[in-house]
């Protein structure tokens, strides 16, 4: 009889230590990040059969498990790994939002008022002054443009830094994964569950998570296998896999995840990298930094580019022709800008301000003898003047010297409407078509001609009034380039021109061009900053729940400390009974 109520408080006093240090670990471990509450499973002791039924033996402690839930786990972790893509993406589109200012710090607005310099320029073609503020203007605008260039430049490069550190974390995390999964597989034929392990092996895969997203299997042995969300294996039992970042072959700017292995190294299509920082990272440099990047380098390209056409078309303060012809007969200008394919490399090639082209090659002069309102409004060119090489050099009138004119005439097929016609100083037709031109008011007059060679226009000549038939306008070799404005009238004209095309599909001016690029980033860090919200919201939910599941409450385990200390102290007075009644017995026999 003593033997067994000894037996018996000695298992309660066993098991009640058991849950005592339980509990203890528990509150101990309640800010430890990862850690599953732990519990002691009991069971009674076998019953010990006698002829007056069966007596009990005690209690006995099966094991200690650990309270989780592989589903909530697993929500946790697809949780985190989209979190940490949205919150990576939004801090990198936080930074380049701040490439393209707005108002008067704007692109837009120091590529406006570079044309609007030429306001001054097309007042005073003279004054080398005003030349000198468009140059500066135009500095002004190169320097911003190379400014925003090498931020894009620089935030790619922080793009490759941060890459080279999530992998680095992932090379560290994947290895101490498979140390855990050693020590673990060490515990399988035990029968009882090494938790604090086990919490450990979540713990560095939900950290795993946050550079990118896994899904995992377990193994018979205990071992967990881990792979990317594309199926590329990273840690399989012991083993673990080593990432690394490399130059992407077709643009060494970007970079590329590629998996080590035996001295070789392949490169990881980016679309395995479903989640995490990693896939932030790649999502901004594939998409948001490429895109902003491609339309700086178009908005650049195309105002320079439009600068540099109307540069090549007139002639400068010295009466110097901007474009000549090659031996193949290809012209070569003498262009504003260069490198203008590339914003942080953009370079104002001109430095001397009576180099700027203001002056028109060729003018117009209305005969004063003219019976009709006509007057000149602008002669702009539609191609270079040809030189020697060019084409048409030695027939292209009136670049060889000899003037042009134009002779409005009646339309034989309806006298309401006047037709007009070339001829060269002796009066013979020149570039003469058939049906003749048509002169309609608000179209320029031009030389195009489908049988000549080049058979494009040479000028564009467009009059305010009304010609009558008799009336001519003389077309000749512009003789005092500092007193004509024709080409920087041209220039200031691309002002309102659909100069610039984002897309390579639609035409916009350079105003309104920058203000699409900035719409399209707002739009692009406004869906970031939504996309962040809504899965950082997903993640406390799935934590909270997880947690309600797995956390610690330290209320609830304060009220089991106090139970299992009342527990302890019942079996300690069992024990104080039994040896009571165990000296009674001896006393007894003793008598």
């Amino acid at each position: 009889m003593g033997s067994g109520i000894f037996s018996i408080g000695t298992s309660a006093m066993t098991a009640t230590q058991a849950m005592l240090d339980t509990v203890s670990h528990n509150i101990s471990n309640v800010n430890t990040p990862g850690y599953s509450r732990q519990n002691v499973d009991l069971a009674t002791q076998g019953g010990m059969y006698t002829g007056a039924g069966f007596y009990g033996r005690g209690v006995q402690v099966v094991t200690v498990s650990r309270s989780t839930n592989e589903f909530l786990v697993r929500q946790v972790n697809v949780n985190t790994a989209q979190n940490s893509a949205d919150q990576t993406r939004l801090d990198k589109l936080k930074q380049l939002e701040s490439v393209l200012p707005t108002g008067e710090a704007g692109l837009g607005y120091a590529a406006n008022q570079v044309l609007n310099s030429f306001v001054d320029v097309a007042n005073q073609p003279q004054d080398v002054s005003a030349r000198q503020v468009a140059l500066s203007r135009a500095q002004d605008w190169v320097s911003r443009m190379n400014t925003a260039g090498m931020q894009l430049n620089d935030l790619q490069g922080g793009v490759m830094s941060d890459m080279g550190t999530s992998v680095a974390q992932i090379n560290s995390l994947t290895k101490q994964i498979a140390e855990v999964n050693q020590n673990i597989a060490k515990y399988t034929g035990s029968g009882h569950a090494p938790n604090d392990l086990l919490d450990k092996r979540d713990q560095l895969i939900k950290q795993l998570n946050e550079q990118v997203q896994v899904s995992t299997v377990q193994a018979d042995d205990g071992t967990t296998s881990v792979f990317m969300g594309g199926g590329q294996l990273l840690v399989l039992g012991n083993e673990a896999q080593t990432l690394t970042v490399v130059h992407d072959a077709a643009n060494p700017a970007q970079g590329r995840v590629a998996l080590s292995s035996n001295g070789t190294t392949r490169v990881l299509d980016s679309n395995q990298m479903t989640g995490g920082a990693l896939h932030g990272l790649l999502q901004f440099q594939d998409y948001d930094l490429a895109q902003t990047k491609q339309q700086l380098d178009t908005f650049g390209a195309n105002f320079a580019d439009a600068l540099n056409a109307q540069q090549a078309l007139g002639i400068d303060l010295n009466g110097n022709l901007q474009t000549s012809f090659d031996l193949s007969g290809n012209p070569v200008s003498n262009p504003l800008f260069t490198n203008t394919s590339d914003a942080a490399s953009l370079t104002l090639a001109m430095t001397s301000a009576k180099g700027l082209a203001a002056a028109s090659p060729l003018s117009a002069t209305p005969a004063v003898s003219n019976a009709g309102t006509a007057t000149i409004d602008a002669l702009t060119m539609a191609r270079a003047v040809p030189t020697t090489n060019a084409l048409d050099a030695a027939t292209s009138l009136p670049t060889v010297g000899s003037p042009l004119t134009v002779v409005f005439a009646t339309d034989p097929s309806d006298p309401t409407k006047l037709v007009y016609s070339f001829t060269d100083s002796t009066g013979t037709p020149y570039k003469d078509t058939s049906p003749p031109r048509s002169w309609t008011a608000g179209t320029p007059i031009n030389d195009q001609d489908p049988a000549s060679t080049p058979s494009g226009a040479l000028f564009n000549l467009s009059i305010k009034g009304v010609p009558k038939a008799g009336d001519t306008i003389q077309i000749s070799v512009t003789s005092f380039p500092a007193s004509n404005n024709g080409n920087a009238m041209a220039m200031l004209g691309l002002r309102d021109q659909a100069i610039v095309s984002l897309d390579g599909v639609s035409n916009t001016t350079v105003t309104d061009a920058y203000s699409q690029m900035i719409g399209n980033l707002g739009v692009i860090v406004q869906g970031g900053q939504t996309a962040s919200d809504i899965s950082s919201t997903l993640l406390t939910g799935s934590e909270q729940t997880l947690s309600s599941t797995s956390g610690v409450n330290l209320d609830e385990e304060a009220a089991k400390l106090i139970q299992y200390q009342q527990s302890y102290q019942a079996a300690a007075k069992v024990l104080q009974i039994a040896q009571s009644l165990f000296a009674t017995l001896l006393q007894t026999a003793q008598a």
